[in-house]
């Protein structure tokens, strides 16, 4: 017999489940937490060089934002702004010369209280717009961040082959009361003199500086940037300014993968080794298991002398001995319910002689004591006599017979449904299986009757095995507990092929069969059972259908305390 489901089976991939994942879970664990030391430790280096980074740009600015200082207050800078006051002075034309000759400005612009361009003043490194070309210049659109009392515009990315820059502005001297500033100065930055600070990427590739702005990132030589990979970020500059360095993680964790792939090997080998190990023990266990099976084959077909008797002392050869326990007591008990048929046979036979031969015997007797009153010879007296003695005899002999034909009274006692259908299943089950039938039970279990048990049992199991032995192989036999309202009711149904109408008030007299080998006694006997201990049984059949037989018994009531 075929086994779909082999506990050997799932016991073998269970085991290997149990050996394997521990050693995958150190993988893993090595894996997380060695991945996350080389991180800290990574992020550790990496923020000191950005933090070296940051304060390079920062004091870049710094310096710019000092110089746009210095120029917003020397004196006479306003004339730049204010057309009334006519042109500046050769002092402050010559300071704003040395101030813009510097190569990281392209120059320094004014502009108006309305933030309208006033003059340029072109640089060392002036190029384009305003400086050189008629396009105009605005700075509409472009992010503008505070820095103490200075504005930082931008930046601008680079475009059509201009670079990109930044605008760092202070205001104009102080503020006139009720008015604000006559106009601001701006210090117009190379943006790649502020990126280059920030060092190139590496040899390998492996990290790459850039900076973040409101507008962007950029990289070291001032172009706009698109990060790939990880990206690491460091402290800021300025809100929104910020710097960080683009990683590629798969150079830097390649000694780390050959070490993922060696444990990977490590585990495969492991998982081949534990297979192999438990393979063999599998194979012995199916080979004890095998002669259950062969056993339980045994007792299905009705062998019940089949013993295993396994010499071991483990698991399977405990279950092994409960097994032969089992079919020891269940040959026992199919022996007493044979017994108890046959003897219900004999006490039905017996009835039904007492009931035609006693009122006979009575006549008799009656008859040959007149004849004796009236008989005054004394050999034929005797004769009589002897006659009368045999009658008497004859008589003790049939009441003996009734008495014997007689059932045992009932002792009701509280009977678990539950108990009951599992003692009933369990006698049964070979029966079942033998024949293909399924054997089940369902309802509420939780009943208790009141009524004698062992008469409980032996009902069940006559209608149990008659449904048994009605059905063809795939049928079913269903025990049902219902309760009602003051009994209980027990049915017992089949698949079988169902008795027909005509027959039916005839199944429950005595020595009357359907079956070609049957007596004819069980349903004769389940119905007096019944009736004696107050319950009543009920059939009911539909040919090609099957059979339902109802007994009703009363709940036990318990009144204690």
């Amino acid at each position: 017999m075929a086994i779909k489901k082999s506990i050997i089976r799932r016991y073998l991939i269970l085991s290997l489940l149990a050996s394997a994942i521990p050693v995958v879970w150190v993988g893993l664990l090595y894996d997380r937490f060695s991945e996350s030391a080389f991180q800290t430790v990574l992020e550790e280096k990496l923020s000191a060089q950005l933090t070296a980074t940051a304060s390079r740009l920062s004091s870049f600015i710094e310096a710019r934002r000092y110089q746009a200082e210095t120029l917003a207050n020397f004196p006479g800078i306003n004339q730049l702004v204010d057309t009334r006051q006519g042109l500046a002075s050769q002092q402050v034309s010559a300071l704003l010369q040395v101030e813009s000759d510097l190569p990281d400005l392209f120059g320094i612009l004014f502009f108006s209280a309305d933030e309208a361009l006033q003059k340029v003043i072109p640089g060392q490194a002036a190029s384009g717009p305003p400086y050189w070309s008629d396009a105009a210049f605005h700075t509409t659109g472009l992010p503008r961040t505070l820095v103490g009392d200075m504005e930082l515009v931008g930046p601008a990315a680079p475009r059509d082959g201009e670079s990109g820059w930044l605008l760092l502005r202070h205001p104009l001297g102080e503020a006139q009361p009720g008015r604000g500033p006559a106009g601001h100065v701006a210090l117009h930055v190379r943006l790649a003199s502020l990126t280059e600070l920030m060092g190139g990427a590496t040899a390998e590739g492996t990290l790459e500086p850039l900076l973040k702005t409101p507008t962007g990132y950029f990289n070291s030589v001032g172009h706009a940037a698109r990060p790939a990979g990880k990206l690491v970020l460091g402290p800021e500059i300025f809100p929104g300014w910020q710097v960080a360095l683009q990683v590629d993680t798969s150079r830097l964790e390649a000694p780390f993968n050959r070490m993922r792939r060696a444990l990977f090997i490590a585990v495969m080998v492991g998982a081949i080794l534990i297979v192999l190990l438990f393979y063999r023990m599998s194979v012995n266990l199916r080979q004890r298991v095998r002669q259950l099976l062969d056993g339980a084959q045994a007792i299905s077909t009705g062998r019940l002398e089949y013993r295993i008797a396994d010499p071991g002392q483990d698991e399977i050869a405990t279950v092994s001995r409960a097994f032969d326990a089992m079919a020891t007591s269940l040959e026992a008990q199919l022996a007493q319910m044979v017994r108890m048929e046959k003897l219900a046979v004999l006490g039905e036979f017996a009835t039904t002689i007492a009931h035609e031969v006693r009122n006979p015997l009575a006549a008799v007797k009656t008859s040959v004591q007149a004849l004796a009153r009236r008989e005054k010879d004394a050999r034929r007296l005797q004769l009589l006599d002897d006659m009368e003695n045999e009658i008497d005899r004859l008589a003790r002999v049939v009441s003996q017979l009734l008495e014997f034909g007689r059932p045992r009274p009932p002792a009701p006692d509280a009977v678990p449904v539950r108990e009951v259908f599992r003692r009933v299943i369990q006698l049964l089950a070979p029966e079942a299986t033998a024949r293909g039938v399924a054997l089940s039970a369902q309802g509420d279990s939780d009943l208790v009757l009141h009524a004698d048990p062992d008469h409980v049992v032996q009902i069940l199991l006559n209608l149990a095995l008659n449904s048994i032995q009605a059905c063809d192989e795939g049928g079913a036999v269903v025990l049902r507990a219902l309760r009602l309202t003051s009994m209980a009711e027990l049915d017992v149904s089949d698949t079988g092929h169902g008795i027909p109408a005509a027959t039916l008030p005839r199944v429950t007299d005595p020595f009357y069969s359907t079956k070609a080998k049957g007596m004819g006694l069980g349903l004769s006997i389940s119905r007096q059972l019944t009736e004696m201990n107050g319950g009543r049984l009920e059939i009911r059949s539909t040919p090609g259908s099957g059979t339902s037989v109802r007994i009703y018994f009363p709940i036990y009531e318990n009144n204690d305390g």
